[in-house]
């Protein structure tokens, strides 16, 4: 089969190259892989980032948001059928931890992750826990499934509180930043309102359905916020930037009592006035992966309810030109980038 390879430590290494059709365990899944979309984490493989140093151990097959169909199953398998259309959870969990006993399977300490600590998925077939194979009816395109994944992370974000008839600041607006938007206009938030200082981000938070776009360059954010909010700080603030300041401002325009969801990742320190913090009553909730498989649940039942995920995709190009697809992610040229693999 063909697939592509961080072959080596260090910048660069990536490869298209040929290996053998993996074959499933008893209680593992072969999948026949038709999309991949491209992640800031293959730009961190591909970049050797300390992030990807640290977890990964060369060589590996490369990408992890994907959907497909089962090919092969294990002679356990019983939850699915040959043919059936999946995306996948990428965490696989160990069911022994603490945490996982706990069912915070989502902050397992054992986590491995498709495409970065085992081989992924920017591969003709990858074989994976049949468990992780989540099943889908085909109405929708194989790009737009190859989003399961980082959608459903949208989804824990953007449902950890409630969203109906609140209003909410979406700081950030990349590929999951854009879901949320549009996760939370289908679960009724009264008053979506994106921070973005990229201007075709910004636009793409209104095509997924926000109703206020702010640039933050150069504006009183706080005053710009209550502007467009009846003149009121907003209920919940949801991060997808990792920009600790942007999320330190957020306390400028966040009401007494309102809560922060944070996605987004920085290895800078978050300073937070701990008196105005208390006081206002304010909670922080850190968004790590989906929870297993409550969100992946919710997420589907969205879909069917009409949300709509594709234009997301900017751009689909064919497996080969997976070099292409990782620089158009690195300089933030396309929203989401989607790998055709045939």
């Amino acid at each position: 089969m063909k697939c592509v390879v961080k072959a080596a430590a260090g910048s660069g290494h990536l490869a298209l190259v040929n290996r053998p059709v993996p074959e499933p365990g008893a209680h593992e899944v072969l999948i026949k892989v038709h999309a991949l979309a491209i992640c800031g984490t293959d730009v961190h493989i591909a970049e050797w980032s300390q992030f990807a140093s640290d977890r990964m151990k060369p060589p590996m097959i490369i990408g992890h948001e994907f959907s497909g169909e089962v090919a092969a199953k294990g002679a356990l398998v019983t939850q699915l059928a040959i043919g059936d259309t999946v995306s996948a959870e990428t965490h696989i969990v160990c069911h022994t931890c603490e945490a996982c006993r706990r069912n915070d399977f989502h902050v397992c300490s054992h986590t491995e992750t498709i495409g970065l600590s085992r081989d992924g998925a920017l591969a003709e077939y990858i074989v994976i826990p049949a468990e992780n194979a989540i099943r889908f009816n085909k109405t929708l395109s194989w790009e737009t499934l190859s989003l399961m994944e980082p959608y459903i992370a949208a989804v824990h974000a953007a449902t950890a509180f409630p969203a109906a008839g609140n209003s909410a600041a979406v700081i950030g607006c990349g590929p999951i930043g854009a879901m949320a938007v549009g996760v939370l206009k289908q679960c009724g938030a009264a008053n979506v309102i994106v921070v973005e200082p990229n201007e075709a981000r910004l636009k793409k938070g209104g095509e997924m359905g926000a109703d206020h776009l702010v640039n933050p360059v150069g504006i009183d954010l706080a005053r710009a916020i209550r502007t467009v909010n009846e003149d009121r700080p907003v209920d919940v603030v949801f991060d997808f930037s990792g920009n600790v300041d942007a999320i330190e401002q957020s306390l400028s325009y966040i009401r007494p009592g309102g809560r922060l969801s944070v996605l987004g990742l920085s290895d800078h320190l978050l300073k937070l006035r701990l008196d105005r913090f208390v006081y206002n009553g304010l909670t922080l909730q850190g968004i790590a992966g989906r929870r297993l498989y409550g969100d992946w649940e919710t997420g589907r039942g969205l879909l069917r309810a009409g949300l709509r995920l594709d234009p997301i995709i900017t751009h689909v190009l064919p497996m080969e030109n997976y070099q292409k697809g990782i620089n158009l992610m690195k300089t933030g040229q396309c929203c989401k980038c989607v790998l055709k693999i045939e």
